[in-house]
């Protein structure tokens, strides 16, 4: 793949669901992590696959590769997809978690962008 990104940290969780690599991913109170989606907010991108009970990483600083639910324009703002997949689907300026790198975009669902990882917010 010859995709670049600047990972700057992450933190090691535990998958209370499996986890697929390059998904925005979410973590309850008690430490355990889903896919996000929906109402569940972002911490970070996972770097791999994991089963339930699986510990892995996910990367929280500055930028990652995501895959996308559809089509994605350089610079847009992304979060994590309705259906709780934790691909990155278009969001808005005042809802996302993350924005495209310039020299990255989707022209179709399944394809990996570089997102810069941001604070998720909400309306």
């Amino acid at each position: 793949m010859g995709r670049q990104y600047q990972k700057t940290t992450a933190v090691t969780l535990l998958a209370l669901a499996a986890v697929a690599q390059y998904r925005f991913i979410a973590h309850d109170a008690t430490g355990y992590a889903t896919n996000a989606g929906g109402a569940k907010d972002s911490i970070g991108v996972s770097e791999s696959a994991a089963g339930v009970g699986d510990a892995f990483s996910a990367v929280t600083g500055f930028s990652y590769l995501v895959e996308s639910s559809g089509v994605l324009a350089e610079h847009a703002f992304v979060r994590p997809a309705a259906d709780g997949s934790g691909r990155a689907e278009a969001g808005t300026a005042t809802e996302h978690c993350g924005r495209v790198m310039p020299g990255s975009s989707a022209s179709a669902a399944g394809q990996l962008v570089e997102v810069r990882i941001l604070p998720h917010r909400h309306t």
